[in-house]
């Protein structure tokens, strides 16, 4: 079987056939890549990184409409983006605040660290709904938005799980399984006043279109690191 005819096979059947392929693996300027007959490991991970370079697209594009619908319809004279917002949930030492920082870690830490802020995403959907179903105007336009978002943060999550797959055949500590704590919906969503309440869920929203840019830088500096010339 030729691999430059993968294009028809789901993402599962094209990592199976890397690994049942996977002939030598090494470490050049510090960026894991593989090496298969005519370059058909690169060819699978191209494919892979562009899958996973639309997702967050739509991930991002997704995210930046659902925080202006929701300052448009509860937010109208801007107050709220007119004050800090809470302190995101995902911001840790472990997890870069900005490009440059990003592009200063190895690979496999900076997909380690994308991949834990995905996952610290968890339970959006039931979050937001249980806390805007009983709001004035149109929230369900908003909480369907999220529920689709919810969909291309579980998509992006796989898709960078069966890169973190293939590169754990030369870095072993990446088939270590991590554990992902429920996120309780804090410091958003735990408001008691309406105003608060709503001054909450604006800042939930800026957060989660912050991380979604923040994957996306990942992924394009992630590709250039281990696909090169991708």
């Amino acid at each position: 079987m030729q691999l430059s005819k993968i294009q028809p096979h789901p993402s599962g059947a094209l990592l199976l056939l890397l690994l049942s392929n996977l002939l030598l693996w090494e470490n050049v300027a510090s960026a894991p890549r593989c090496i298969m007959k005519d370059g058909g490991c690169q060819k699978v991970l191209n494919y892979i990184f562009n899958m996973t370079s639309t997702i967050s697209e739509n991930f991002n594009n997704l995210s930046s409409e659902t925080l202006n619908e929701f300052d448009t319809e509860y937010d109208p004279h801007q107050k709220f983006q007119n004050r800090p917002t809470m302190t995101c949930h995902t911001s840790s030492h472990s997890i870069p605040n900005n490009k440059r920082k990003a592009e200063r870690m190895q690979p496999v830490v900076l997909l380690k660290a994308t991949i834990r802020m995905l996952a610290a995403w968890k339970n959006l959907p039931y979050h937001v709904e249980n806390n805007m179903v009983d709001l004035d105007g149109t929230p369900y336009t908003i909480i369907s938005k999220v529920k689709l978002i919810d969909r291309q943060i579980k998509n992006l999550a796989k898709r960078l799980q069966d890169i973190k797959t293939i590169l754990s055949q030369v870095h072993p500590e990446l088939k270590e399984n991590a554990d992902y704590p429920a996120w309780s919906g804090e410091p958003y969503v735990q408001q008691s006043k309406r105003r608060s309440q709503l001054f909450g869920l604006h800042s939930l929203f800026f957060c989660l279109y912050n991380d979604a840019q923040k994957v996306s830088d990942f992924i394009d500096i992630l590709s250039d690191q281990i696909v090169p010339n991708n």
